[in-house]
């Protein structure tokens, strides 16, 4: 089944020369198409924003970006409280903190630098923004960039291939550089919480297969004390952060970040 956005590879040192490349920021908001009419997340569901938000976007072409809810202008995003804001069925006054970051415009079919170069001239309202790019000089350029929006509390950086067009499908043409990876894994079962979770969710056992690896291992951390207390069902899917992999090829210090619930 084909995707409905274009998704990122990882960054691979060496593998990749980023120069020439443009850089932006990775926003940790929740993933968002505009396609003439309606918003839709990643899965094609709709997404009920205001009409105010809505008759400011164009009619004659689509978007791709990533909604923050940024009350305190900071743009690095939090993906569990944008969720809580644009999830709602019945838009509520948050949305006027909710900005539309937009990285891709799909329907044009231009080479990426030809499409950003237009982007930029168009007039959009305060809260939609086309996300900056910069050329990357060289690796160390590029390390720097990343290091210092990290440093601010964000996920990482991205690259984008200048000379490449849209494509619906996880492309070498866009990659991730991330301190820590995330992936998704099935929750297999429930392990009893010890001490002071004594009586809740101690940790969940999950399988990870995304086509390299196939391991089972236990996931502790990250959990909120509402989370332990009603944790997601056996099968759900979850994103979990971790710190390279083992000799064996299970995740380092895995993490549970969120349940994955924008391919719905």
């Amino acid at each position: 089944m084909p995707e409905r956005v274009m998704l990122a590879k990882k960054y691979v040192e060496g593998k990749t020369n980023p120069v020439g490349y443009y850089m932006s920021h990775k926003i940790d908001g929740m993933r968002a198409t505009w396609d003439g009419k309606k918003l839709l997340t990643r899965g094609g569901n709709e997404i009920f924003a205001p009409h105010w938000f809505l008759e400011s976007l164009p009619e004659d072409f689509t978007l791709d970006g990533e909604l923050v809810f940024a009350p305190d202008g900071n743009e690095c995003g939090n993906f569990q409280q944008t969720c809580s804001v644009v999830k709602r069925h019945v838009p509520d006054e948050r949305w006027k903190h909710v900005m539309y970051f937009v990285f891709e415009f799909p329907s044009k079919d231009y080479t990426f630098d030809v499409i950003y170069d237009w982007a930029k001239e168009c007039v959009t309202p305060p809260h939609i923004r086309v996300l900056e790019q910069i050329i990357c000089t060289s690796v160390e350029h590029m390390k720097q960039y990343h290091d210092e929006y990290v440093g601010r509390g964000g996920e990482g950086i991205m690259l984008r291939n200048p000379d490449s067009k849209y494509e619906y499908k996880r492309s070498k043409n866009v990659l991730k550089v991330k301190i820590w990876d995330d992936a998704e894994a099935t929750v297999i079962d429930h392990l009893p919480g010890q001490g002071k979770h004594e009586g809740r969710l101690g940790g969940a056992i999950c399988n990870w297969t995304d086509g390299r690896n196939d391991r089972t291992f236990h996931v502790g951390v990250g959990w909120t004390d509402a989370e332990r207390e009603n944790p997601p069902p056996i099968g759900t899917v979850i994103t979990f952060s971790y710190f390279g992999l083992t000799d064996a090829g299970s995740p380092r210090h895995p993490k549970y970040l969120r349940i994955r619930d924008d391919h719905e």
